[in-house]
């Protein structure tokens, strides 16, 4: 998912909804990658959305800037019912501000790693993250 900032308003939403995915025993592992870079970046949130509820639950979330780099993003949880993930990414105020997600996938069990330790890359060159202007 990627959402391009120049032709949005601030707050305006774009979300990818997973197909409905079965009820996990134990822990699950959500991975991702995450890129979040420019003046003015918005917020990404990744919700819970158990089958039949009204509502979704935050899971998690990171607001601005973030890295020049790709980041990996762990989401470890758990879930009774059928439930969906959803990707949501809000604009934010200013037209430098894309964010994009991207390798999604599910290990089960606990995270083994602790997303914050160390910055990862999504497999691509360094020189893909420059930005011209």
């Amino acid at each position: 998912m990627y959402i391009e900032a120049s032709n949005m308003i601030y707050g305006q939403k774009a979300q990818l909804i997973s197909r409905l995915l079965r009820k996990t025993f134990g822990h699950q592992c959500l991975i991702f990658f995450y890129h979040m870079y420019g003046s003015g970046t918005g917020l990404l949130n990744v919700y819970l959305k158990k089958h039949g509820a009204k509502k979704e639950t935050l899971i998690w979330r990171r607001r601005g800037e973030q890295s020049i780099s790709w980041l990996r993003g762990l989401i470890e949880y758990t879930c009774d019912k059928s439930h969906q993930i959803i990707f949501e990414a809000m604009r934010g105020i200013s037209i430098r501000s894309d964010i994009a997600i991207d390798d999604i996938s599910f290990q089960r069990g606990p995270c083994k790693e602790m997303e914050e330790t160390t910055l990862q890359s999504s497999g691509y060159s360094a020189d893909f993250n420059e930005i011209e202007y």
